[in-house]
């Protein structure tokens, strides 16, 4: 009851968590998921991870449609603060219910995490973002191919790592593109490609300045 004394409902418990301190309204993640046209069915729960709790959503594709995680990710980061976006997306053919036809949580499969043959970083890029990757997961190795997600990260760390991405490499990337390019190798080449259109910016910036130079002397 509220100062007013009318009843206000707050939700129910279980379809709220708390991960490292922000509390979270899981609904509020499944109904974006159910926006997006290739979605039939979508849950979203708190799966335990070698790397502590994370936020797993889990999907059905509508028929004759093909599910990608990033995408999804990606979507979600549009409308979402950075730490409801979920750290894993799985496709499933059917969500497990009970005999009573109601969606069983317990049998909510866990996240599968990859196992990636190791492959060094390649160039200078690559060899900086590895640096990074290190130091905010707290690992000793990071290869060019390697998750972020699977190796720990989550959404307020992917938040960090644009931030000193930022800092020690002058380029500012989307959240939205960074649930797209998950390993280092897809960062560097979208850093590569922000870089690319940032200097044709500054190009055109620079002949726009000249003409008008021109036409004031004239």
């Amino acid at each position: 009851w509220n100062a007013d004394g009318a009843l206000e409902y707050v939700g129910r418990a279980d379809f709220q968590v708390k991960i490292r301190g922000q509390r979270i309204e899981l609904g509020e993640i499944e109904n974006l998921l159910l926006a997006q046209p290739s979605v039939h069915d979508a849950v979203v729960s708190a799966q335990p991870t070698p790397h502590g709790p994370q936020l797993v959503a889990y999907v059905v594709a509508e028929a004759q449609q093909a599910l990608s995680s990033d995408v999804l990710k990606s979507a979600l980061a549009q409308t979402l603060p950075a730490f409801m976006v979920p750290a894993h997306v799985v496709v499933l053919a059917l969500m497990p219910r009970n005999a009573n036809g109601k969606l069983d949580r317990k049998a909510l499969p866990a996240p599968s995490l990859e196992e990636r043959v190791f492959e060094a970083p390649q160039g200078e890029r690559e060899e900086v973002l590895a640096e990074l990757w290190q130091s905010l997961l707290k690992v000793e190795q990071v290869g060019r191919h390697d998750n972020f997600f699977e190796l720990g990260g989550h959404s307020l760390l992917a938040t960090r790592l644009l931030s000193r991405i930022r800092e020690r490499l002058g380029v500012s990337i989307p959240l939205a593109q960074a649930f797209e390019a998950t390993t280092v190798a897809a960062q560097a080449a979208l850093i590569d490609t922000l870089q690319g259109q940032t200097l044709t910016l500054d190009r055109l910036d620079a002949l726009d300045e000249l003409m008008n130079e021109l036409e004031e002397s004239n």
